[in-house]
Order: structure tokens, then sequence, then C-alpha cells
């Protein structure tokens, strides 16, 4: 899974900073700042904040810990993907009861999702 720590990581590895940077960019201690890429501690709301605002992503971009998927070749186009998915030969029932509840299951954590963005920026118009 990548968590918030592993994503922090690389973010701030993509900037070619140190983590005493970064700290003083977001007026945190630099051991505090260590704790969150450790996973040791989590960034309260302001500080999370912050962090987006400095990386110019989501919040929730960094709240969800995703599964770690490393693809040889990241470009996709909209007659590749399904064969990414989808083994040539392998027939796909689009009816199929696990299929449906993969689609209900992914339009939940959207939901989910939606509303943690929306929690978030109503905090950010309150300031």
């Amino acid at each position: 899974m990548t968590t918030l720590g592993t994503k922090l990581r690389k973010l701030r590895d993509d900037k070619k900073m140190s983590q005493s940077e970064i700290a003083n960019m977001l007026g945190v201690s630099q051991s505090a700042y260590n704790k969150w890429e450790a996973d040791q501690a989590k960034p309260n709301l302001d500080n999370l904040l912050k962090i987006s605002s400095f990386h110019e992503i989501d919040p929730s971009d960094l709240l969800e810990e995703k599964p770690s998927i490393n693809y040889s070749n990241n470009e996709f186009n909209d007659s590749n993907v399904f064969n990414h998915i989808f083994n040539h030969n392998q027939t796909v029932n689009l009816q199929s009861p696990e299929l449906l509840k993969s689609v209900i299951n992914n339009q939940e954590q959207i939901s989910k999702l939606i509303e943690t963005q929306t929690r978030l920026i109503e905090s950010l118009l309150k300031k």
C-alpha cells in the first residue's frame, strides 16, 4: 500500500528537497516532518492543507491509501487500456456479479473521496 509517508517522501524527492527544507516551508520542525514520512504520526488538517497546497495536489490524494502499482509503460490510450487490464484470450462477462460488486465498491469509494474533498474545501473557504 502507498501510505501518506511514502507519498510525502516521493513528493519531496521529486522536488529534490531535504526534510528540513520542506519542514521550514511548512512551518514545522524537521522531526515532526520526519515522523510523517516514517508513518509514525499524521499531520493535522492545517498541515495537510499546507502540504497539498505546497505540492499542488488534492488533499484527498494524500489521504487515500492505494495499492502500489508500477507499470513498465505508463502510456495508455483508449485503444489499449482494455488490453492492459484483460488478457486477449480472456472472456469478460460484463454482467458478472463480481464485476458489478467491484463497480459498486468503486463508486462508493469515489463518493467517500468526494465527501472528504467537499469537507476540505469547506474548511478552506471558512478561513
